[in-house]
């Protein structure tokens, strides 16, 4: 198996996940609250760290390098998925590049193509998924990383809007879905990117 069709079978599982929200988005559910406070979020095997609202189910588990999280209100989902795959791409396309990072235009770094490369996934999972503008440039204190606006349809109409995110850190790829009715997109985007601002290595326990 090669390493695209690895790391596609990862980010499959994190979309995947996230199916059940498509199901039950514009089925009557109660708005989602804006979050005011945060806690603190540490994969078992220090992957990455976050905060995440305050009051949101909270799940994660799984071995170094095949870590997971979901973070949920209603039908509002956040799901961060690891693998090796898309941090050994990007170290690849890094030697092949034959320069540092720093000094590439964002479309040349190895993390705009890892994110590129998710972007199948993401259409064979989501019915109607579109992506709003080019993927933007994340600052976060894991590693590089990349933010792709979406829509998308759901079961029952109503639509979907959320952020597909690709982040590489030191030697692990972490995928995150942040993910809400079209309805709550208003209200709980700053809450997203105040989830996404956050991520950075953990602690291993």
């Amino acid at each position: 198996m090669t390493l695209v069709s690895v790391w596609r079978s990862s980010f499959n599982r994190l979309f995947v996940a996230a199916i059940g929200l498509a199901m039950v988005a514009g089925c009557g559910s109660e708005p989602v609250s804006a979050p005011t406070t945060y806690a603190a979020y540490n994969s078992p095997g220090g992957t990455f760290a976050l905060e995440y609202p305050d009051g949101w189910e909270a799940d994660g588990g799984g071995k170094r390098g095949l870590e997971w999280a979901k973070f949920t209100s209603g039908p509002a989902q956040i799901r961060v998925d690891t693998g090796v795959a898309g941090s050994l791409m990007g170290d690849i396309a890094g030697t092949l590049g034959g320069s540092e990072e720093g000094a590439m235009t964002p479309e040349l770094e190895p993390v705009h193509d890892v994110h590129l490369a998710g972007l199948e996934a993401a259409e064979k999972e989501y019915s109607g998924y579109q992506e709003v503008g080019e993927p933007a440039v994340l600052d976060v204190r894991l590693g590089p990383a990349r933010r792709s606006e979406f829509t998308a349809s759901s079961t029952f109409g109503g639509g979907l809007h959320g952020y597909r995110v690709t982040m590489l850190g030191h030697d692990k790829s972490v995928h995150v879905a942040c993910v809400c009715p079209e309805s709550d997109w208003n209200t709980l985007q700053p809450a997203f990117d105040q989830v996404l601002s956050t991520f950075r290595r953990g602690q291993a326990e």
